[in-house]
């Protein structure tokens, strides 16, 4: 996806949003075209964007049960 094509989606999933749908992490990864990886550092960044201190997501690998 381009960058205009991904804030075109943005908006249309801030629309949806406003109206009460409920859209899941993996439902939003599909829809812009990241993985879930990049979902969470992009949200691990603009939280320290917001809180104005270093803010990190770290993955755990699946443990057995």
């Amino acid at each position: 996806m381009t960058d205009d094509e991904i804030m075109a989606e943005g908006v249309k999933i801030a629309e949806e949003r406003a109206q009460g749908k409920i859209i899941s992490i993996e439902e939003l990864c599909a829809r812009l075209g990241i993985t879930l990886e990049t979902a969470l550092a992009l949200g691990a960044e603009e939280a320290s964007r917001i809180y104005g201190k270093p803010m990190r997501i770290e993955v755990l690998p699946d443990r057995p049960q």
